[in-house]
């Protein structure tokens, strides 16, 4: 657990993405408690949140181990370090999707 937590304050505070997701989370949370989402409801948003959390973190990972196999960047590198980037951006837009889905009902209800 120790190290786990040094992983998460290392990626707090290294990486701008992952802050944004955390404030993300964090109002996320406020909505959830603001409109009384429960059970499934408020599960499905949690387990979206965090699947773009663990996305950002492997994003994370992959541009580390790349830049130390190859300091300087190749195409290669590039594409790769970009797909994961997309894989964070389609995750995110899928999950602010769903919240809209979820919680624009509960504004007008």
């Amino acid at each position: 657990m120790k190290n786990a937590w040094r992983g998460l304050d290392e990626a707090y505070r290294r990486e701008h993405s992952f802050r944004i997701h955390v404030l993300a989370l964090v109002i996320l949370a406020i909505l959830i408690v603001g409109f009384g989402i429960k059970g499934a409801e408020a599960a499905v948003l949690i387990l979206v949140a965090a699947a773009v959390l663990v996305l950002e973190l492997a994003n994370s990972i992959l541009e580390r181990f790349l830049d130390i196999l190859s300091p300087r960047v190749s195409v290669q590198v590039r594409d790769a370090k970009d797909l994961m980037a997309a894989a964070v951006l389609v995750a995110s837009l899928a999950s602010v999707a769903i919240a809209a889905i979820i919680i624009i009902p509960h504004i007008f209800s």
